[in-house]
């Protein structure tokens, strides 16, 4: 579900984690999103004071933070966006 987009779309993956058995890094679905997309919606482009009528748009977003949480062994997707210098350090 994106709110901004309708129709939306979404690429899950197996989680590589748990085997897609259901684990806190899956949330206990056995799925990881990767990427979301879809028609951005009318209401989002009329607020930004664009002609519906006339244009429309398509968004997308890849969900790189989980794969990297993976990657490097990172077990809160949140902690990509504290901005805790200890954690950045780990990727240097």
């Amino acid at each position: 579900y994106f709110p901004f987009t309708e129709p939306s779309a979404e690429v899950d993956m197996g989680c590589v984690s748990c085997s897609g058995k259901g684990c806190r890094i899956c949330g206990n679905t056995g799925w990881l999103e990767v990427m979301g997309c879809g028609m951005v919606h009318p209401s989002v482009l009329a607020m930004s004071g664009v002609d519906t009528e006339k244009y429309n748009g398509f968004a997308f977003g890849m969900g790189v933070e989980r794969l990297a949480m993976l990657r490097y062994d990172v077990s809160d997707l949140r902690t990509y966006f504290e901005n805790d210098l200890r954690f950045l350090k780990r990727f240097n």
